[in-house]
């Protein structure tokens, strides 16, 4: 077999000779690195502590070990687990899907009772969230880890969307999340990239029927503001139809039953808003066990929202206090994109024309209701604060 294939029972190791990210690059990928074959490991070389999951595609694993010392888990440091992930990688280690499920068949059998995942559409106050549950350092936290977000970008990309009944991908999934949170000693908690990561929410409870979820949400034209004060102007106005393409297969054809025109971005990001909204209510039909907190509710009750999200995921009441001092800063001003796009004085604004589009299509192809001018999910299922 050629040496750049991983095979069944062994891993491919390269050496990382440069890094070659585009400067605009938000996700993780193997062709990032400039990289030399180093030859084969042992699987049971997944098992140190500094080898840590990449990324994935549909034919193999991708994993780096990073530099020693870097805890690229500290979100208070490190806000966004992939970017310091790439910039202390050393080497890369690729295996394929089977070396990979082999090699979980030599470990302890789990349910995922360990992991706590965290739906968001992004620009919703999620990585606030994350931030205040690194703050009482029960949990070791992952935000945005790039594989979540690859598992998503595969089920996206098929003809039909992904259902309860896809259950040729539930293998794939259970090995993801256990790679990413390997000891069963530890509580972990997953904060995923928003808006692409939707199509999760039919497989995650069938792949770990262990594993607590939750649903971070926002009034709408504040979360759409939101996306328009960071993603510079010109992107911002030329990004849909490659963020369109992302989508689960139903949200993309509906898009192009609704859109007016071309499809003006503002309304786009409406809907990627309530396309999240519309498959958590779908999955929780027959479901309770989903609550879902708002930011607006955090905002408006910091204790009560903090002691109800901590017990949520298992973590005890004594940590309160510090998750809330989160509060007091920041949660994104270590991050690069956040500094050099920083939303303070960017000025911008929706419509009442588009929020006016927002409610029509929320009521008429979604079943939601907005109420008043931000557009706040009225009819949102399992609110934390009124169960």
């Amino acid at each position: 077999m050629a040496n750049d294939q991983p095979t069944s029972d062994s891993i491919q190791a390269f050496e990382i000779l440069k890094d070659i990210k585009p400067k605009f690059a938000m996700i993780n990928q193997k062709e990032f690195f400039e990289h030399k074959f180093t030859g084969l490991k042992e699987l049971s070389y997944l098992d140190r502590e500094d080898v840590t999951l990449y990324c994935l595609t549909e034919e193999e694993f991708v994993f780096v070990r990073t530099t020693p010392g870097v805890n690229i888990f500290d979100t208070e440091e490190y806000p966004f687990v992939y970017n310091i992930q790439h910039k202390s990688a050393e080497e890369m280690l690729i295996a394929s899907h089977e070396a990979v499920y082999q090699y979980l068949k030599t470990k302890p059998e789990r349910d995922g009772s360990n992991i706590a995942y965290l739906h968001n559409p992004g620009r919703c106050g999620s990585t606030l969230v994350a931030n205040m549950v690194s703050k009482t350092k029960q949990c070791e936290v992952q935000s945005e880890p790039t594989p979540v977000l690859n598992l998503s970008l595969i089920f996206n990309k098929k003809d039909q969307p992904v259902t309860r009944e896809s259950r040729e991908y539930l293998d794939l999934i259970k090995a993801t999340f256990l790679l990413l949170c390997p000891d069963v000693n530890k509580k972990y908690f997953i904060k995923p990239w928003g808006i692409e990561t939707m199509s999760l929410f039919p497989l995650l409870h069938q792949a770990l029927p262990g594993i607590k979820e939750m649903l971070m949400c926002r009034d709408v034209r504040p979360t759409v503001l939101s996306f328009k004060k960071l993603i510079p102007e010109q992107i911002y106005k030329s990004i849909i139809p490659m963020k369109m393409s992302l989508q689960p297969p139903n949200y993309r054809d509906l898009w192009e039953k609704v859109k007016r025109g071309e499809g003006d971005p503002d309304e786009a990001f409406c809907f990627f808003i309530l396309s999240t909204y519309h498959a958590y209510m779908e999955e929780t039909r027959d479901r309770d066990d989903i609550k879902s907190y708002s930011y607006e509710s955090l905002i408006e009750h910091k204790e009560l929202f903090t002691k109800s999200f901590l017990k949520e995921i298992g973590v005890e009441e004594e940590y309160v206090q510090a998750a809330m001092s989160a509060l007091e800063v920041d949660s994104q001003a270590k991050s690069s994109s956040h500094n050099q796009k920083r939303t303070a004085g960017v000025k911008a604004s929706v419509s009442d024309e588009t929020m006016e589009w927002a409610v029509k299509l929320a009521k008429e192809e979604f079943g939601i209701e907005l109420e008043g001018e931000k557009g706040r999910v009225h009819n949102m299922p399992h609110q934390w604060n009124k169960v």
